[in-house]
């Protein structure tokens, strides 16, 4: 993961393959986006080297929903 940001509820995590260089990881993007749709969460690739993941939830989310999120998400990000 090179950086996470985010505005309002909008959050952005750009994933590279070397921090320094800031290096895009296009393939690894792709393997975990593929990941996030088998695991129900609904984000999209982004960026000029589609290496970046985006959501946007919704503003009704309760706390469960977060929680559901990040656990779908954590899973997807293992191995990696």
């Amino acid at each position: 993961i090179g950086e996470v940001r985010g505005r309002g509820m909008m959050l952005a995590i750009e994933l590279v393959s070397d921090r320094r260089s800031k290096t895009p990881a296009a393939k690894e993007t792709a393997d975990i986006f593929e990941r996030t749709r088998e695991n129900g969460l609904v984000v999209s690739k982004s960026g000029a080297n589609r290496n970046i993941l985006r959501m946007v939830p919704p503003m009704c989310l309760s706390r469960e929903d977060v929680a559901a999120i990040a656990s779908a998400m954590e899973a997807c990000f293992k191995g990696y």
